[in-house]
């Protein structure tokens, strides 16, 4: 299983708890061939590794017809606690082996819009 874990600019970084559990839990729910978990906390602003956003790459035969929908749900379900506790944005890509071997890009993530449901914006807009 291939997984090295790059930051932007492509130099390797240490992965934190958090990342490191998520690899554990996926390689254990998914046998992926291919797998990958970036920590973007650091994009979002929080602090490099803190993992509470990351980006996951998934490769594994269990996807194999299934719909995009449903091959996020088993991601969820093997990432159920840090879901509920530490990690607060997952961006998922789950493929199959062979759709994998025709086309190994991952698109690009949106960038960070900042922010926080839980800050008051002068607009009006969450106010209740």
């Amino acid at each position: 299983m291939r997984g090295s874990l790059l930051a932007a600019g492509g130099a390797a970084m240490a992965e934190g708890p958090v990342a490191r559990a998520v690899r554990s839990k996926l390689a254990a729910a998914l046998q992926p061939s291919h797998l990958q978990v970036l920590d973007e906390s650091a994009r979002h602003g929080g602090a490099a590794g803190a993992g509470t956003h990351l980006a996951v790459v998934v490769v594994s035969g269990r996807f194999e017809g299934l719909p995009p929908l449903q091959r996020h749900r088993l991601v969820h379900a093997a990432l159920r606690a840090e879901l509920a506790g530490p990690l607060h944005a997952l961006a998922i890509v789950a493929r199959t082996p062979q759709q994998w071997e025709s086309d190994p890009s991952v698109p690009p993530r949106p960038p960070c819009m900042g922010g926080s449901k839980h800050e008051r914006r002068g607009d009006g807009a969450g106010e209740a």
